[in-house]
């Protein structure tokens, strides 16, 4: 099995992961040095580090939106990327609005241990919006 290969079952694991409510089985390839960035324009925006700051940035998404659920319409892996693209539906917390947008979902794994996660929005203002902070 190539690195790609490798690679892109690691990223599909911790989407199964996900999906089936296990947050333990997506950071399954975390280590205390991954980082995963968050547009710095949303109110959770910024820089996580390590396993444990996951649960954390999910605390903080929560206390925004009431639902999340990314949907991928492709996955592919090159090099020491995976790239995962689709949608994304949220639902604003306190306003109850829903909005649709974009998502890139771009990993760095080497060795088997994902180094970064970076999330890209297709439309933050939109988020913002549904969530009524602007």
């Amino acid at each position: 099995m190539s690195v790609e290969d490798q690679n892109l079952q690691i990223v599909k694991d911790a989407y199964a992961a996900s999906a089936r409510g296990e947050p333990q089985g997506f950071t399954a390839s975390f280590t205390a040095e991954t980082e995963i960035h968050e547009a710095t324009s949303l109110p959770y925006g910024g820089v996580y580090k390590g396993v444990d700051s996951f649960s954390t940035l999910i605390g903080k998404v929560l206390q925004v939106f009431s639902s999340l659920k990314f949907t991928k319409d492709h996955i592919i892996a090159s090099g020491d990327h995976v790239i995962s693209w689709g949608t994304l539906d949220l639902t604003g917390k306190a306003s109850g609005k829903s909005v649709t947008i974009p998502l890139v979902e771009i990993w760095t794994i080497v060795e088997g241990k994902t180094q970064k996660l970076e999330v890209v929005y297709g439309d933050t203002a939109a988020a913002l919006q549904a969530a009524d902070l602007i």
